[in-house]
């Protein structure tokens, strides 16, 4: 790949890595021509697999830095030496090695090491480095929305406003000129009824006036059927919704678009005894946004994982001391791992030795040298499946946050990072008023709709820092890190008004609710306090908001008044 437009500071990391490769051929070569001196019929054997770990790390690492010819001659020289040494004599063995390797050496020692080939490998930066934004949500997600029905446009803009979405409604012929001139937003909705998409006969030439089809595309019908669906499907629509389009099932298909954008970068861990092809992986990586770390001593690999967590682990299947498969049974056999993805990274060609090596609690097996846009696309597709399992293992169902268990694990982890940072870590308690109501009154399916986008609104509304959990029922938690009680109240009450405007419909009606909330902060209660009781503490402030008429947001102080109240209520003759 090209690396022209390459960013010129990392242009001159990349060239020291390529200068220290280059030095590393000449060692090599020196090793190689030192083998061959003095080789005879009682050293052949032992010669052939030092030789063998020279070969197989060229043929490995040459490609990916340009020299092609050189890799593919150490290549084809280590498998005809490794079938030599297994089943023909030691006098073909140093005849291979006197010819061959030599010929190598020869050109390890020509222009092909000044030289490297236009096809060298390096990163591709046309892509700026992706980062999550911390910060709180104020930004709003820009979607467009074309169609011709305009009440159906209204009654959505309003609503989606309330999860932070600016909605810009558009028809068809103005979409197209727009995005010609600024491109396409983070998500596009079209509503497929009404003209001009039914005339469509190919419905992708809407789109070749235009920089390609619009992202995070959303399609929206009363028609349903496989014509329609498979329209959608030729302009790579990600989502199809039937009409009437349920409200919390449309914020979740939009916030699966833009949050992937804003989603963590992957953390992967390389393990490979090349020095300067880890360096090169790391620059290529880290230049797509992943954070990387490079394990340089095996032995200490439990505590690397457990302090980095890698979400993926990229390992040789080849090195002196210890093979991929040695490495790969011993993570599996710490539990925390057990899910980890493990994918070899290696030269072998062999097929039957990349399946046998696959057997052993591997996920893929990737041939080097691999192209750089090749690497990274599996590295996302594998971390991407690991997330989503992890999330139908941690995460509620119905509102895709985390389940009580694990909301609770959070509590404790994050207050014990505040404590060692001594910053202050908010716990907020909220709860539907008159939740039961709405379940007698519309139905079970109607209350899981209102769970649902309320549970969509705080995941939209909350920072991607913040962690949020469906404590049960109708109740969540949320912990916002590094917060006080009072910034924590002014988000959870602009996140209550917003709640109490949203209409839901059931049975041609439509209707409102609203919420209360509990908000502690751990600066105001003793230090010794756990993460139990940090909740307990929440919890009651939840309940006074509740006895103090509801649909609003309590502290802790307000709490110790309530109490207060009720004790002179109590005491009273």
């Amino acid at each position: 790949m090209s690396n022209h437009n390459a960013p010129e500071e990392l242009q001159t990391e990349i060239q020291a890595i390529r200068d220290q490769y280059k030095e590393r051929l000449v060692s090599d070569k020196s090793k190689l021509t030192s083998l061959i001196d003095g080789l005879s019929l009682t050293n052949a054997y032992q010669r052939a697999d030092e030789i063998h770990l020279i070969l197989h790390s060229i043929s490995g690492s040459a490609g990916t830095f340009g020299f092609d010819k050189i890799s593919e001659e150490a290549r084809r020289i280590d498998e005809q030496l490794k079938e030599s040494a297994s089943q023909l004599g030691q006098d073909t063995v140093i005849k291979l090695i006197s010819n061959d390797v030599t010929h190598l050496c020869q050109l390890l020692d020509g222009t092909g090491v000044d030289n490297a080939s236009s096809s060298s490998q390096s990163p591709s930066t046309d892509k700026t480095p992706q980062k999550s934004n911390p910060s709180r949500s104020a930004h709003e997600d820009k979607v467009w929305l074309i169609g011709e029905n305009e009440q159906f446009a209204a009654q959505f803009s309003k609503q989606l406003v309330n999860f932070n979405f600016k909605i810009n409604t558009v028809t068809l012929k103005e979409a197209l000129k727009l995005a010609d001139k600024v491109g396409w937003p983070d998500a596009t909705i079209i509503d497929l009824d009404g003209h001009p998409f039914n005339a469509a006969a190919d419905f992708k030439t809407l789109f070749t006036t235009t920089e390609g089809a619009p992202k995070g595309l959303i399609i929206v019908s009363e028609n349903d059927a496989f014509d329609q669906r498979i329209k959608a499907a030729k302009i790579r629509a990600t989502s199809f919704l039937k009409k009437p389009v349920d409200l919390s099932e449309l914020v979740s298909h939009l916030e699966a678009v833009v949050n992937e954008k804003k989603s963590a970068q992957p953390r992967v861990m390389l393990i490979d005894d090349d020095k300067e092809l880890c360096s090169l992986m790391k620059l290529e990586l880290e230049s797509q946004g992943m954070q990387v770390n490079i394990l340089h001593e095996v032995k200490n690999i439990v505590s690397e994982l457990n302090e980095f967590r890698p979400e993926l682990l990229l390992l040789d299947m080849e090195m002196p001391e210890y093979s991929g498969i040695d490495i790969a049974l011993l993570v599996r056999q710490n539990v925390q791992f057990e899910s980890l993805p493990i994918v070899y990274l290696s030269a072998e060609r062999n097929l039957e030795k990349q399946t046998e090596a696959l057997l052993f609690d591997a996920d893929d097996f990737l041939v080097k040298p691999i192209s750089n846009e090749r690497l990274i696309s599996s590295i996302r597709s594998r971390v991407q499946r690991a997330r989503n399992l992890e999330q139908l293992i941690c995460k509620d169902g119905l509102t895709g946050l985390l389940k009580h268990a694990t909301i609770k694990e959070h509590a404790e982890r994050e207050l014990m990072r505040a404590r060692r940072d001594e910053s202050p870590i908010s716990i907020v308690m909220l709860d539907i008023d008159y939740f039961k109501r709405v379940n007698d009154t519309y139905g079970h399916s109607t209350g899981d709709t209102v769970i649902a986008s309320l549970a969509a609104l705080l995941r939209h509304r909350f920072r991607q820092t913040d962690i949020v959990g469906r404590y049960g029922g109708e109740e969540f938690l949320v912990i916002l890190p590094n917060t006080h009680e009072h910034e924590a109240v002014k988000i959870v009450d602009a996140i209550r008004i917003a709640f109490s405007e949203i209409k839901f419909l059931a049975d041609n009606q439509t209707f409102c609710c609203t919420l209360s909330a509990g908000c502690v902060c751990s600066n105001d209660l003793p230090a010794e306090i756990d993460a139990s009781e940090l909740v307990e503490a929440a919890d009651k402030a939840l309940y006074a908001s509740k006895n103090n008429g509801r649909n609003q947001v309590s502290t802790r102080q307000q709490t110790l008044s309530y109490s207060t109240f009720t004790k002179t209520l109590k005491d009273t003759p």
